[in-house]
């Protein structure tokens, strides 16, 4: 899993340096888009990551790899 991680965390780091670069302006459209903007895919991107940790949290629930307290 070593390599997914590695990918994520890149793939992190090159959203997060977009969102600084833009700043001032994070309802620039994004150039490669269909008139997506900077904030938009920012907020669609921690929506589903946030929804993949839910899920990751279920599943170490229900094999009982989560802590109860």
């Amino acid at each position: 899993m070593g390599k997914e991680l590695e990918g994520f965390q890149s793939d992190l780091r090159e959203m997060i340096a977009l969102v600084k670069k833009s700043e001032s302006k994070p309802l620039r459209k994004i150039p490669h888009g269909d008139g997506q903007t900077i904030l938009r895919e920012a907020l669609l991107l921690a929506d589903h990551n946030a929804y993949h940790l839910g899920q990751l949290v279920d599943l170490r629930r229900a094999l009982g790899a989560w802590p109860e307290e």
